[in-house]
This record gives C-alpha cells, sequence and structure tokens, in this order.
C-alpha cells in the first residue's frame, strides 16, 4: 500500500517538473534569440503558389489573374534613433519610409503590378486611393517602371528592385524611388490619408488591402526579399527569422499636450510578422528627476538596452501642476517613451518628441486661445491685408476646385446620390495647437436657387451632395481639437474689422475667407457597376444588392429576372467566362439568356415561374429553382429626355449570380435539456444511489472482512475441540 503512494506521488511530482521545465524553456527561447515564424502569416495568396529558388527567398508563381495581398497595416512613414547603434535618450530620432525589395529575374510577364491602397486626404467616391508601380519587359534582362501611369527614362535591372519612399509634403503625397541599386526611377504616390496604409476586411464599407501583387500573364515568378527591414530570406524549415521590432506609426501632428487632460493622439504599433504587440510607457519630466533613495537617476539605456531614469506611464495619467518642478501651472517640458515589443520577443523604444518637432510641451488649458487659420487672406492685427500674400492659394486652390468638378473632362455626375468631394485643403489650414487630421470642419455651400446649407466632417469626410446641376459656391471653416472655431473678420462701415466667430448668421460676409466656385451638369441618368454578387443556394431565397443609380428625382426603373442556358457542347464554369462573353445588346456568345417571368397572382404558386416568387416591384429576390448562373438586369428611364446612350436606349445594367449547390437543412435548436431539466436532475441522483447501493453491497469495509474471518476462524476451532 505504501509502495502505491510513493508512486503516485512521484508520477505527480515528476509531471510537475516536466511542465515547469517546459514553461522554462519556452521563457528562454521567447527571449533569447529571433523567432522562426511561418511567411504564410503575412502574404495572403489566391491563385498563386509558393515556389522554391536558387537564392532562398521567399518565391510566389500568379497563375492567371491570381494575387499575393499583405492584408494587415502596413507602416508608411514612422521615427527611429538616428544612430541606431548607439542609443541615447537625447537622440533626435529620425524619419524612416516604407521600402519594398523585389526580384523580378527569370520570370516571363505581359506586365507586373505592385497596387497600395490605403485611407484618404481628400475623400473620393471610391472611399480609398490606389496608387501603383507597374513593371514592364525590357531588353537584357531589363524592366521599363511607371509610376501611376508616369513612364521612368531608363529601364531596371528586374533582378533586384527597390521601391521605397523617400520624403513627403506631409499633405498625403509621397516621393517614390524605384532603383535596382545603379539607376532610379522616381514618382509620386498622391492623396495617401494617413502614414500607414490601413487594413479593412471584405465586410468592411470600402474594403482596403494595402499591399497586392499582381501580374498579366501566366505563372508569372517573383520573389519577395523584404518588406520594411524584414528579411524573407526562407531557412531550411522555410521559415523567416523575425528579428525586426514593431514600428510605432503616429497620425496626430503633435504640437502641445494639455494640463488636466488624458494625452491622446492618433497612433498604431505595426509589425511586419507578428499580430500581438504588448505597450509600454514612460516619460520624464524635465527638472524632475528619478530619484533613487537621495540619488538621482541618471535617464539612459544600461548595458541591456533597457531604459532606465524614466517613470512608468499609466494609460489613464493626466498631468497637474505638482508633477512639474515648483508646481508650475504653466506645466513645462516632459519627455515620452514608448516601447514596442511583439510577440516574437523584439522591441523597439520610440521617443514621442520625434514625432513633435523634437520638443514636447505641456501647457495649461487656460492658455490654449488659439484658433485655425486660413492662409488664403493674409491679415495683420485683425485687418485684412491690403497686399494679399496668399493670392497664389486662392488660385491654385480654385483650379484643384475646378478640376474635381470634372471627370475625363466632363461634368461629375448630377442627381440624388451624387457628391462633389472637396479637394483637401491641408496645405492652406494650420492651427498652433493641432494638426490638421485633428480638426472638424464645416462646410458652408450655396447654388443659384437655394439658400446656405451645412455639411460638417474629418478632414476626410467633406462632400457637397449636388442633386441638381448648376454652379455652386462653398466655404470651409475649420474647429481646432480644442473646440475653437475659426475667427472671421467683419469689415464695418470706417473701414476696421471686427472678429468674430464664423457662424452660418456672417460666413458669407467674412473678409478672411474666399468663396470658391465650381458647376455641375446633368447629362442623364447612370449606374454604378454593381460589385461582383455572393453565391447563392438551390431552393432558398436570394436578395440582390440594389444597384446604385444617380439620377434627378421621379426616374422609373424596370427589373429582369434571367436564366442562362448554355449552348450544346458549351461548359461554363464561371462568372467571369460569362461576363467575357456579352454582348453589348445583352445577348451572350456562350449560351442564351432565359427571362423568369414575374410572380402571376392569377396564376397557382407552382404553375408559370411563380416558384422563382420573383416580384421586383415588392422586392429584389427570388428563390432559385435550378442550380446554374442568373442575371438581373435593370434599365432606367430619368423621364427627362436625356440619354448616356446614341442609339436612344435607355442605360442598363446587371449583375450575374451563380447557384452553385443545393440549400443546406440546419436543425433547429432543442429544448428537449432545458424542459426537462428537473427529470434529468432527479434521474442523475437515482442513479447515483443505484451505484451506492451495489458499491455497498459487493465491496465489504476491510474491518468487516478481518471481523468475518476472525470469526469463521474462532467456529473453525471450537468445531475441532468438540
Amino acid at each position: 500500500m505504501n509502495k502505491q503512494k510513493v508512486s503516485i506521488l512521484a508520477l505527480i511530482v515528476a509531471f510537475a517538473l516536466c511542465v515547469a521545465a517546459a514553461c522554462l524553456s519556452v521563457g528562454f527561447m521567447g527571449a533569447g534569440a529571433a523567432a522562426n515564424v511561418t511567411y504564410s502569416g503575412v502574404f495572403t495568396t489566391s491563385g498563386a503558389t509558393k515556389e522554391d529558388s536558387e537564392d532562398n527567398y521567399l518565391t510566389y508563381k500568379l497563375g492567371e489573374g491570381g494575387t499575393v495581398t499583405l492584408r494587415k497595416n502596413l507602416a508608411l512613414k514612422w521615427y527611429s534613433f538616428a544612430d541606431a547603434e548607439n542609443k541615447t535618450v537625447t537622440d533626435a530620432g529620425a524619419a524612416q519610409y516604407f521600402t519594398l525589395k523585389l526580384s523580378l529575374a527569370d520570370s516571363v510577364f505581359t506586365s507586373f503590378t505592385v497596387a497600395m491602397e490605403s485611407t484618404q486626404m481628400s475623400m473620393s467616391k471610391e472611399g480609398k486611393t490606389v496608387n501603383e508601380v507597374v513593371f514592364t519587359p525590357a531588353d537584357g534582362g531589363k524592366v521599363n517602371v511607371s509610376v501611376n501611369d508616369a513612364e521612368g527614362a531608363v529601364a531596371l535591372s528586374a533582378a533586384d528592385l527597390t521601391i521605397s519612399f523617400t520624403g513627403d509634403d506631409g499633405n498625403g503625397n509621397f516621393d517614390v524611388s524605384v532603383s535596382d541599386g545603379t539607376d532610379t526611377v522616381t514618382g509620386t504616390f498622391a492623396n495617401v490619408g494617413k502614414y500607414y496604409a490601413q487594413y479593412a476586411s471584405s465586410s468592411a464599407t470600402t474594403p482596403i488591402t494595402p499591399l497586392t501583387f499582381k501580374a498579366e500573364g501566366k505563372d508569372v515568378l517573383f520573389s519577395v526579399k523584404e518588406l520594411n527591414g524584414q528579411s524573407f530570406l526562407l531557412d531550411a524549415d522555410e521559415k523567416i527569422s523575425d528579428n525586426v521590432a514593431p514600428a510605432l506609426v503616429i497620425n496626430s501632428e503633435i504640437k502641445q499636450l494639455v494640463l488636466g487632460e488624458q494625452i491622446d493622439f492618433d497612433y498604431v504599433a505595426i509589425d511586419v510578422c507578428s499580430t500581438s504587440i504588448t505597450t509600454t510607457r514612460y516619460y520624464l519630466v524635465e527638472g524632475m528627476p528619478v530619484m533613487d533613495g537621495e540619488e538621482e537617476v541618471t535617464a539612459k539605456f544600461d548595458e541591456d538596452g533597457k531604459l532606465v531614469g524614466y517613470n512608468d506611464l499609466d494609460t489613464d495619467k493626466r498631468f497637474n501642476e505638482t508633477d512639474f518642478p515648483d508646481n508650475n501651472i504653466d506645466g513645462g517640458v516632459l519627455s515620452i517613451a514608448f516601447r514596442l515589443t511583439d510577440g516574437n520577443s523584439n522591441s523597439g523604444y520610440y521617443f514621442i518628441e520625434w514625432y513633435a518637432g523634437g520638443t514636447l510641451n505641456m501647457v495649461n488649458p487656460n492658455s490654449v486661445e488659439t484658433t485655425p487659420e486660413v492662409q488664403f487672406v493674409s491679415t495683420t492685427d485683425n485687418a485684412v491685408d491690403a497686399d494679399n500674400k496668399y493670392a497664389d492659394n486662392i488660385t491654385a486652390y480654385q483650379n484643384a476646385v475646378t478640376q474635381a468638378a470634372l471627370k475625363d473632362g466632363k461634368s461629375i455626375q448630377v442627381g440624388s446620390g451624387a457628391y462633389y468631394y472637396i479637394p483637401s485643403l491641408k496645405a492652406y489650414i494650420s492651427d498652433d495647437s493641432c494638426g490638421y487630421t485633428d480638426m472638424k470642419f464645416t462646410v458652408y455651400y450655396r447654388t443659384n436657387t437655394s439658400d446656405t446649407q451645412t455639411v460638417s466632417g474629418e478632414y476626410d469626410d467633406l462632400r457637397i451632395p449636388v442633386s441638381t446641376e448648376g454652379d455652386y459656391a462653398f466655404r470651409v471653416v475649420p474647429t481646432n481639437s480644442a473646440g475653437n472655431v475659426m475667427i472671421g473678420l467683419i469689415e464695418q462701415a470706417d473701414g476696421t474689422y471686427r472678429p468674430e466667430e464664423v457662424s452660418s448668421s456672417n460666413v458669407w460676409d467674412v473678409k478672411n475667407l474666399v468663396t470658391f466656385t465650381f458647376s455641375v451638369r446633368y447629362y442623364g441618368a447612370s449606374i454604378e457597376e454593381p460589385e461582383e454578387a455572393e453565391t447563392g443556394y438551390r431552393d432558398a431565397t436570394y436578395t440582390v444588392e440594389d444597384f446604385e443609380i444617380i439620377a434627378l428625382s421621379g426616374y422609373k426603373t424596370e427589373y429582369k429576372l434571367f436564366l442562362f442556358e448554355a449552348n450544346s457542347g458549351v461548359t461554363v464554369s464561371s462568372i467571369s467566362q460569362i461576363k467575357e462573353a456579352e454582348q453589348a445588346d445583352g445577348t451572350n456568345t456562350l449560351g442564351t439568356w432565359k427571362e423568369i417571368s414575374k410572380y402571376d397572382s392569377s396564376l397557382a404558386d407552382d404553375e408559370g415561374d411563380n416558384l422563382y416568387n420573383w416580384n421586383p416591384d415588392n422586392s429584389l429576390s427570388f428563390v432559385p429553382q435550378e442550380m446554374g448562373y442568373y442575371k438581373v438586369q435593370v434599365t432606367v428611364d430619368d423621364q427627362s429626355g436625356i440619354t448616356q446612350n446614341e442609339d436612344g436606349s435607355y442605360p442598363s445594367a446587371y449583375q450575374i449570380i451563380g447557384i452553385t449547390a443545393e440549400a443546406v437543412v440546419i436543425p433547429g435548436t432543442t429544448y428537449w435539456l432545458q424542459n426537462n431539466i428537473l427529470s434529468v436532475v432527479f434521474l442523475g441522483v437515482g442513479v447515483l444511489c443505484l451505484i451506492g447501493i451495489v458499491v455497498l453491497l459487493v465491496v465489504k469495509p476491510k474491518d468487516k472482512v478481518a471481523e468475518d474471518k476472525a470469526r469463521e476462524e474462532e467456529l473453525k476451532n471450537k468445531r475441532a475441540g468438540r
């Protein structure tokens, strides 16, 4: 019995030691060396495969229509130590930019594209900006390069290509360099809304994929060598070594912090490989050193690279005068450091003052009296200057306003659901307390037939609805992050100016604002091309996404539903195959479209086409009765007699839907247990009682067993003595 106890105890102890050893080994591994991670956690493929390469860099082969994408945030601009080898707390920091190293050696293609999607500095209908670098073949193993359709003057070696940002103007435009190490092609990525390309999934209103690699051609090979300092050299296990710390990207223009308020600015931590990032914050007030007893702790990085001499900064910390020397109610200067650590134990320090022009000031909220300045009319001492030094700004912005009202040389569309998108004003609006992207804006606008109306929003959300054609005029009024509205100057009868907050009652009288104008014309109804439809199922109701129709009010629509019937001997396997065969007159070279009749209430539910339950007057939905491909077509009559089609037909658009499988019937939820819970409890108690009785009958206590044996022995001895 004792032996058995020792054995069980030994097993328990051994198991505990093994678990502890495993935990310790994992901890030491994470802290001691860069982690080897799989490349599939970085890039996503569609119609592409991973291939071997001689130099062991991550290489893909793109099939026809295939893509390789980066579906995570991508840093475009951030700061790091100017002297990375000798880190100090006084380092001024240096701007770092997006860099991508590729190879197209030994690849045959018609064109190869690297596309970057991002949010926008100036809003557009698409809701995102797409900038591209396109490579096309040239002689001698080289490639021609174009940056947003601007072709470079020299061809570059296809073996080593580096796409990098080399600078920016602060207004959403980045200088782009494409180099092979010897020659360089330059260009511009424009209208980028933030200092990182922000990923948005396919379920978002506007999906954004930061990087996409695609090609025209079949079996196109390319290698990704490096992205933002992270190498994609594969080891023997086809993994990459994650040895690069996360980057700290700040989108706010930090100009000052305010006493009593929580420290708040727009930032994001981004890592190429890891999705798990831990942020630790520190601070140090100038003139208030950290103390160790009576000794001051010098702020520095110790031998292990750890920051010492700084205080921990809680996320809800609010500074007040007691945090500054002599309880200064006006605040002072401080330093804030962030330590970012990814899931693979790579760490990096970032000082917030790098992002604030080198100095981080904390000020008294009562001193924040600044208001935004719009640099279209110059002023001096609350008076408009006779010689406007900003006159060129007016001309430049009016040109941008005029161009924004045109598309392909003609007016943008007009009607219900149409908008004019206001060009970015970042180059012309400033404030001493905050940056452009932290402001709010009010747009006052009017037409020759309407009174003043307003729309409000952030910098990337400014648009004017253009429901009617004609001339539009607008003024934009900014409000800074402290809630202070721009001050307008109202001219008085004696020639002086009275400062007032700009509002709807005086906006058109303000002399230090400028009115900008644009004109739009109605050319008839238009229908936006619908997005690719989702797959449907037979016998399950399919709801068609609404078509986006832009037209003057009072237009009429007609919807039709068709089922595709392929020609004899023709096999159709995709929607794209049908679209390629679709003709301008609505016919298709691969088959015919059979129209599904609307629901007819005079017929039984199973007569005619009633089983499809197609009744577009009530709902854009139907119940597919056959697997295959369906087409929903809409035609618009704007009732104005204007048409965009030369043959006099009305504008129309269609969407093709694939019905690929039977509907899956999922059994309903059962509530039997919920409804019979007491019965189950009593049954369980009964079973336990039965088990107890059996145990008592079968298993006797050891004392009882010994007593029975002694009794038997006693009886035996008595019989022997008779």
